[in-house]
């Protein structure tokens, strides 16, 4: 059990980090803003680690025992 809530939030990490990734290169490619792979990789990881947090404290929060 305790498998597959590690599975669910690396999957929702990896989402967030997709996301976040396309939606960066979608504005940078219509110029909406200028980014350079130095601001984007940070926030990227920020984001992954925000989410790997948050759904760990769902997990544990989920549990009684």
């Amino acid at each position: 059990m305790r498998d597959e809530h590690h599975r669910t939030a690396v999957a929702v990490a990896a989402g967030v980090g997709y996301l976040l990734a396309g939606v960066a290169l979608l504005l940078q490619e219509l110029e909406v803003v200028a980014l350079s792979w130095a601001v984007v990789l940070p926030l990227l990881l920020v984001a992954a680690g925000t989410a790997l947090l948050l759904t760990a404290g769902v997990n544990r929060a989920g549990r009684s025992g």
